[in-house]
């Protein structure tokens, strides 16, 4: 449900503890607002806590974000985040499930579920963690992938911050500002194209993915005219980074240059 063409838009999942503590409240808010204003897709879980202030404080800014479910439309857990999510279909975002409507809530799916999330997004940010918990379950899926796995560090005798010191242990990367997965994603996902890519196009380019998209959404996603669109459009395709498909929508050529 909602705007399927955000699943192009660069995306960063922030997950952690449904029991999260004021640290992990303070955290989340502070870098699900100030990646969204970044024009990153914040994508979670629709579960209370941390995926709660990931989803509300993305749409804070115009931001946009994503909630991936482990049940069917009609049965949203928990039933207290049925405004929210309301709120993130009328804000222009997306609600996605893997199962169909009438599917029930079943605790045995969202650990399932967790891969989604990880799978949709460019990178994770886990904010709280216990040592077994769900989103050490997404951070394993994230590794699995090849994402980008962030975490926030913790008090070492903190129980919510075990998860999370303990992936850093591991090879995660600890980040303490918004920026670092800035600086990261950016380094991972556009030096090739930086090098490649006409510097003026990028901000078209990197709205096109795998998802076929035509110009008008471009236009709506960027807030440019379609004619200025169209235009980078026709330079991108005469390149060969973009390809026209059926249909009159594009999508990007995976052997770009």
């Amino acid at each position: 449900m909602g705007d399927y063409r955000l699943l192009n838009k660069t995306s960063i999942a922030i997950v952690g503890s449904r029991k999260c503590d004021e640290y992990g409240i303070m955290q989340a808010k502070r870098f699900a607002s100030y990646l969204s204003q970044q024009d990153i897709c914040i994508i979670s879980g629709l579960a209370v806590g941390i995926d709660t202030i990931a989803h509300l404080y993305s749409m804070d800014n115009i931001g946009k974000t994503i909630a991936v479910l482990a049940s069917g439309f009609e049965h949203i857990y928990p039933e207290e985040n049925k405004i929210l999510f309301q709120k993130i279909i009328e804000n222009g975002g997306a609600i996605i499930s893997e199962h169909p409507p009438r599917k029930e809530v079943d605790m045995h799916e969202f650990p399932k579920r967790n891969r989604i999330i990880s799978g949709l997004s460019d990178g994770v940010l886990i904010v709280e963690a216990g040592k077994m918990s769900g989103s050490t379950i997404t951070g394993r899926y994230a590794i699995k992938q090849n994402k980008e796995l962030f975490c926030i560090p913790g008090n070492l005798t903190n129980n919510l911050s075990v998860g999370t010191n303990l992936l850093i242990s591991e090879g995660a990367m600890c980040v303490t500002t918004p920026q670092d997965i800035i600086e990261t994603l950016e380094f991972n996902n556009y030096e090739i194209n930086k090098n490649s890519v006409n510097p003026e196009f990028i901000d078209i380019y990197k709205n096109i993915g795998e998802v076929p998209i035509s110009a008008s959404e471009i236009a709506n996603l960027t807030g440019k005219s379609l004619n200025e669109v169209n235009e980078k459009i026709f330079m991108l395709e005469i390149d060969k980074f973009i390809k026209k498909n059926f249909g009159g929508k594009y999508t990007r050529v995976n052997n770009e240059k």
